[in-house]
């Protein structure tokens, strides 16, 4: 054999040799790997009392030969849902196994062997738990319903439907519970309890129950009548806290409006805080007509409002209304005002003037004094230029001629006035634009009036506070509730005062920042004073103390938590649950609400925390009752349309009870005359027998109604003799969770009062308010669905024909429904400033259109035009 030959066949000898060596190490790791993995699953799949039905116990020996991760669920978990704490322990359990067994293949691959099927499929199994886990429990719960079918049936006067079946035998760490109106979001919860106590033999105490409102917590424990177990409020529950954990039981502060009220007015003794509060009124305060009062002047003066003029503070000399064209004119009102000067707007000159090219001449302001026994006049005029003499160059385009033309006829008129009262002899003192933007105009036009001769007689600011506000007005009265609100909100959205003012100082929010830092701040340090010296609380206290006791403590100690109307969560609500269900095991969630009804961003409550739950409670199972028992066709339908035009709610497939159920929605326009008279045709038509709702978005909305019918308050409700029957009034807010056989939702008008509200909060709120969704009227469209979806029957809905609200003619002329109908921007009704005035001005002489002012300064185009065009004349 030649040399060569030889060393070919000893090289494929050892080759094959070394080949053999590897399979053999190889087939031997893989025995090793398949074996850890069997242990593993084996170990895995060991029972413990605390994962398993009792139901199921005596049939699976305590270990079981397992051959994949899904024989480790059937095992361990037969009859019992994985929950996602479960699984993520699984997964835990099994990465290290999983890593080596990936790398294990990687290299056979390398070698080109193949690696075990036992390998393979764990593997796979391990890629595929979420798929595995899901299978598993979507065939539990079908087994648990079946097993279950008579309990449903029959734990209430009613069987339970199978969407509520399914959301009660959910064994997930954090259940929600998308309800809809009518859906039996009471029976689901009621059924659950049932369920943790008679089936799963959890211990009543081991079960905290919490719904919003006492009737409703109280509801709850009468119906469920298990001892051991009652309803809390998120208040109450807080209070037993308290006093379980410090021996006392806190004593609340109940009254706390009072207790603003009182502040308030020791407040206004102190110089510094009145004088803030009067200038807020001048600087800063939207103008805002008061509804009752615009209902009681007589029509001339209802007209003269609702010119595109602005009402100043105080009257003329003649207590008679001023409505002056800018806000630098207002100023100026209140001015002459606090200076005790007596005067009259726009009363035409004392010596006729009219001629072809000029109407009468009607200065600004005609100034009356007394001097030597005579009464003596002298004029004001404001002009609208700056220190250079010229007008805003805007008022060129608006006039449609060139800038050059408009300052000429501008400072024409200007040289005409002062020719005419140098003619005749009147006296004249002028202020400017210019005056307001370089120097303090009160200082100004003071000295300037000195000057002339007027004597001044300074009101003190108790006698300018009682003339602008007046002590236990409307006016009063909303400014403090205002003041309330903010401190309430501040303290539910868990910030503190000093971040909010920071937050307003770095957005440039001149007039927040003065709210906050002047008015509400010295208003909350006060408040917060005073329940310490009474040593009391208000019910936000409660939750915040509580919920540091939990933190600091293990007191409580909980396998489920269930709760109502989650929809409503506050943020200190929020922050009280999770500490709640802080254990080990942490407690179960069971929450229940409908997104589609969330009404109460005022108070607080926060809608992400419902639309994105997962998110602040961790893997959550979402289960939807989409039967609603209360309504029919074609309501059904239409009012599930209306609310799904907003992509931000939750979408739901909303069916009837019943295919025969029948609920209609009926739109009745209305002439002003005709309105009580309709109404009564309606509910006469109403089989005695019928339950009626008349509902407002507002509480004055039965305004017209107080003239023709006799009304009877009977505890906290409110009815009208109409017809030979009462009929109970109340706003839609007060009507959720309540229903009727027939409902007649009142006032449906496009108006500043109408429905939807075009009132906007005040925006120093929104720094404390919870943000809303971007749609549109979002939640004035949330309380119509909550207004129209009250009936059982009927639901008739009045509106006047002459201006029929937008989500009317959303229903009846949806052709005629464009964007811009919709379209409610941010600023709608936040008052000018002279810096956003500066900010436009200066928009405008960069060239830029109106639509990009609009968009910019988030106002509509009509706005923006308006505002131009009445600074052109200020």
């Amino acid at each position: 054999m030649s040399s060569p030959l030889f060393i070919v066949i000893v090289i494929a000898s050892i080759l094959l040799v070394a080949r053999v060596i590897v399979q053999v190490n190889f087939r031997k790791r893989d025995s090793e790997l398949s074996e850890k993995i069997s242990e593993i699953l084996s170990d895995r799949s060991k029972k413990s009392d605390d994962c398993q039905g009792k139901e199921f116990h005596s049939d699976i020996k305590e270990k079981c030969s397992v051959s994949d991760i899904k024989d480790v669920f059937e095992n361990k978990f037969q009859g019992k849902i994985v929950s996602a704490s479960q699984k993520r322990n699984f997964i835990v359990a099994y990465s290290d196994i999983y890593d080596l067994a990936c790398l294990f293949v990687k290299r056979s691959n390398k070698l080109r062997i193949t690696p075990s099927e036992k390998i393979v499929q764990f593997i796979y199994d391990f890629e595929c738990i979420h798929s595995l886990v899901q299978e598993h429990n979507e065939k539990v719960i079908g087994n648990l319903l079946n097993i279950y079918k008579d309990f449903f049936d029959t734990c209430l006067k009613y069987p339970l439907d199978r969407q509520q079946r399914r959301s009660i035998v959910s064994e997930e760490d954090n259940c929600l519970v998308v309800s809809s109106a009518g859906s039996g979001k009471t029976s689901s919860i009621i059924g659950k309890v049932k369920y943790l106590i008679e089936k799963k033999g959890i211990a009543p105490q081991k079960i905290l129950l919490i719904s919003y409102t006492n009737k409703a917590a109280s509801e709850l424990t009468e119906r469920l009548d298990i001892a051991g177990l009652r309803g809390y409020t998120f208040h109450k529950l807080a209070i037993d806290l308290i006093g379980r954990n410090t021996d006392i039981k806190p004593s609340i502060c109940d009254n706390t409006d009072a207790l603003f009220v009182t502040i308030y007015q020791e407040l206004l003794e102190d110089a510094a805080f009145k004088k803030n509060v009067i200038e807020y009124f001048i600087d800063y305060q939207s103008q805002e007509a008061d509804w009752e009062q615009r209902k009681n002047e007589k029509r001339e003066q209802l007209a003269e409002q609702k010119k595109p003029r602005m009402k100043a503070l105080l009257p003329d000399m003649d207590g008679k209304p001023v409505y002056v064209r800018s806000e630098q004119e207002q100023k100026i009102c209140f001015v002459l005002s606090s200076l005790g000067v007596r005067f009259r707007y726009e009363e035409p000159y004392e010596y006729l003037l009219a001629d072809e090219f000029h109407s009468q001449y009607t200065p600004d302001f005609s100034i009356y004094y007394e001097k030597n026994g005579n009464i003596r006049r002298i004029y004001l005029e404001h002009y609208g230029i700056d220190e250079h003499g010229q007008v805003p160059r805007w008022f060129a385009e608006d006039k449609n001629m060139t800038y050059e033309e408009a300052n000429q006829k501008y400072n024409d008129g200007i040289t005409w006035k002062k020719a005419a009262h140098e003619k005749f002899g009147t006296e004249l003192i002028t202020t400017s634009s210019a005056d307001f933007y370089n120097f303090d105009i009160r200082d100004r036009l003071k000295n300037r009036l000195e000057n002339a001769g007027v004597p001044i007689s300074e009101k003190s600011d108790t006698e300018l506070y009682d003339a602008v506000i007046a002590k236990g007005s409307k006016q009063e009265k909303a400014f403090i509730r205002l003041v309330v609100t903010f401190v309430t909100l501040i303290k539910s959205s868990c910030k503190s005062i000093d971040e909010v003012l920071c937050k307003a100082y770095n957005e440039h929010d001149e007039r927040s920042a003065f709210m906050i830092k002047n008015i509400f701040m010295p208003v909350y340090k006060r408040y917060c004073n005073a329940l310490s010296a009474m040593n009391k609380i208000d019910f936000t206290d409660a939750i915040l103390q509580a919920t540091e006791i939990c933190r600091s403590s293990d007191m409580v100690s909980y396998d489920y938590i269930i709760v109502d109307e989650f929809q409503d969560i506050s943020v200190d609500r929020y922050e009280f649950l999770k500490v709640l269900r802080d254990g080990n095991p942490p407690a179960k969630l069971y929450c229940v609400g409908d997104d589609w009804q969330s009404i109460y961003r005022f108070s607080g409550s926060d809608m992400t925390l419902f639309n994105h739950f997962q998110d602040y409670f961790g893997e959550t199972e979402i289960n939807k009752i989409e039967t609603t028992y209360r309504f029919g066709e074609p309501l059904v339908a239409l009012s599930s349309e209306f609310i799904q035009r907003n992509d931000n709610q939750i979408k739901k497939d909303i069916h009837s009870f019943s295919a025969q159920a029948r609920t209609d929605l009926l739109f009745c326009p209305y002439d002003r005359g005709s309105y009580c008279d309709i109404i009564a045709q309606i509910i006469n038509q109403i089989p005695p027998d019928k339950s009626v709702f008349l509902l407002g978005r507002y509480s004055f909305d039965d305004y017209y109604l107080s003239f023709r019918y006799k009304p009877i308050k009977r505890g906290n409700k409110f009815f009208y003799i109409i017809g030979s029957r009462e009929v109970e009034f109340m706003t839609v807010h007060k009507s959720k969770g309540l229903e009727a056989d027939y409902v007649i939702l009142l006032q449906c008008n496009k108006d500043t009062y109408g429905f939807p509200s075009l009132v906007s909060d005040n925006p120093v709120l929104g720094y404390v308010l919870t943000e809303s969704d971007r749609f549109p009227y979002a939640e004035e469209r949330r309380l119509f669905y909550v207004a129209i979806t009250r009936a059982k029957i009927r639901t008739a809905i009045m509106y006047d024909r002459r201006f029929p609200s937008v989500f009317v003619d959303e229903f009846l002329h949806p052709e005629q429904i464009s964007e811009e109908s919709y379209v409610k921007h941010p600023n709608a009704n936040k008052r000018w400033t002279q810096s956003a005035d500066r900010f436009l001005l200066k928009l405008h002489r960069e060239g830029k259109s109106i639509k990009y002012i609009a968009s910019k300064m988030g106002r509509s185009q009509t706005s923006i035009i308006m505002r131009l065009d009445k600074l052109s004349k200020s």
